[in-house]
């Protein structure tokens, strides 16, 4: 059977995910899908698999148990949520901050997508990450020894129980109101871990929690980043500056939404170390 008859009957699917799941199927990554027209018997029936489950709304990455962040090919399943490249604007912009030898803390590690993308743009990093579900941690471990990155795991409710200063806390917590997750798309709603999404205190809880310890573990001139919702920026700046913290950079997504903030403890400078 040809891909083009295949396309058609599911013409409903959406073409970005039918050529994730092509790539799979191909074992290429996603740009580089080879002209290829005819589909072994074998190949046709593994893809109609797929392609059904993606009728049944399951998200194209818990299918092929993959996505890729920051050029980092990821395992994943629906103990995490599918890492965003909305997230790598972030990523991008806390590099830009970093000198070789920091040491960074991140917050909820998921997939460890975030961790993983920092020590693997700069090595010299000493990166720890945190995550209170054994299932997500256990997702990460998959990803660092895959990937052969020094990230140091930790089961832990938000902050490690002992650990030196860090010069750079990041975190993307849960930031969804329980009002706004019934609202969301069923393939996230019905797929994606409701842990990994909803906050209490119109999706400002775990921020105001992060806040409030962060001192304690960020050295003098330490940064905090944050990504947020799109409508959640500037109430996350006044709680940050309310504790102390100075705003070095508030950014937006590939949709140009307002979608993370960079803050720090103290007018101290910084060195960029791209």
């Amino acid at each position: 059977m040809s891909v083009d008859a295949l396309r058609h009957e599911f013409r409903e699917i959406p073409f970005a995910d039918f050529s994730f799941l092509l790539c799979e199927l191909w074992d290429c990554p996603p740009g580089d899908l080879p002209f290829r027209k005819a589909l072994s018997p074998a190949e046709e029936e593994q893809l109609r698999l797929w392609l059904r489950r993606l009728q049944q709304g399951e998200p194209p990455q818990y299918v092929a148990r993959k996505a890729w962040f920051y050029g980092l090919e990821l395992y994943v399943d629906p103990r995490v949520l599918i890492p965003r490249f909305d997230t790598e604007v972030l990523v991008e912009a806390v590099l830009a901050m970093l000198s070789p030898g920091d040491r960074v803390l991140e917050i909820g590690a998921g997939s460890g997508a975030i961790a993983l993308a920092l020590k693997s743009q700069c090595p010299e990093l000493s990166v720890l990450a945190t995550d209170i579900d054994e299932g997500a941690l256990e997702v990460a471990r998959i990803n660092r020894d895959k990937l052969q990155l020094k990230v140091e795991l930790v089961h832990a409710d938000l902050f490690p129980p002992e650990a030196e200063p860090f010069d750079l806390i990041i975190s993307n917590p849960p930031y969804i109101s329980a009002e706004e997750y019934h609202g969301l798309a069923a393939r996230v709603k019905d797929y994606e871990p409701a842990i990994a999404l909803i906050a209490e205190n119109d999706g400002l809880a775990f921020y105001l929690r992060i806040i409030s310890r962060a001192p304690r573990y960020l050295r003098d001139g330490g940064i905090l980043a944050f990504e947020h919702g799109y409508n959640q920026q500037q109430a996350l700046r006044n709680l940050t500056e309310s504790a102390g913290f100075e705003t070095l950079q508030m950014g937006k997504d590939l949709a140009l939404q307002d979608r993370f903030l960079i803050t720090r403890l103290n007018k101290s400078p910084r060195g960029c170390n791209g």
